[in-house]
């Protein structure tokens, strides 16, 4: 073998080796994060986005294995656990399914207020409704002779869909969930005794 066939053959053996060197080492680093990282626990995350207002499926659903310092506080362990709850926010794909992000969950509601169920009767107004809208609720107001704002910028957090018609089927009125102060959940609660109620976007 002359020199030039040598070189060459060293040049070929060094290539290998630098990538030999190279995955092992990309290897060790992924390994000494999977442990920095600790153990896998279930944990339940969409596997579409689920807009905000929905009733959750299983076809909406996946349980991983994800490093139990990185998942959220309240995020589910099980499927079953989720199913059939009411979304109030929307919730991206891949992303963990938190109590906080469901109807009934804590943190979606600011202290101090509740969650008022009000059934407006523009069924196709609410559908330009979305969770986290600010809107005024119209109505009767104190005496029922004048028709104005009961309740000024309050807060959309739920629109449940209504049986298989949806959100516009059937002949009932639109339910939206508002959060609200005891004020305002009284003001509305009385104008929607006396008439029907209606609102108007911010």
């Amino acid at each position: 073998m002359n020199l030039l066939s040598i070189r060459r053959a060293f040049r070929w053996h060094r290539r290998t080796f630098a990538a030999l060197f190279v995955a092992v080492a990309v290897l060790a680093g992924l390994n000494a994060l999977t442990a920095r990282a600790g153990p896998g626990i279930p944990v339940v995350i969409a596997t579409r986005t689920i807009p905000g207002g929905a009733t959750v499926t299983a076809d909406d659903l996946a349980l991983v294995q994800a490093p139990a310092e990185f998942v959220a506080d309240g995020a589910f362990a099980a499927i079953d656990a989720v199913v059939g709850s009411t979304t109030v926010v929307d919730v991206p794909a891949r992303a963990t399914l938190t109590a906080s992000a469901l109807l009934g969950g804590e943190g979606q509601v600011a202290a101090g207020h509740v969650a008022l169920p009000v059934r407006f009767g523009e069924a196709s107004a609410v559908a330009l409704l979305r969770v986290g809208s600010r809107i005024d609720v119209l109505g009767p107001t104190t005496g029922g002779s004048e028709f104005g704002v009961v309740a000024a910028d309050v807060r959309v957090v739920a629109i449940p869909t209504a049986g298989d018609g949806g959100l516009l089927g059937g002949g009932e009125p639109a339910l939206v969930l508002l959060e609200v102060n005891s004020t305002q959940a009284a003001q509305i609660s009385a104008a929607a005794s006396v008439s029907s109620v209606s609102f108007a976007l911010h």
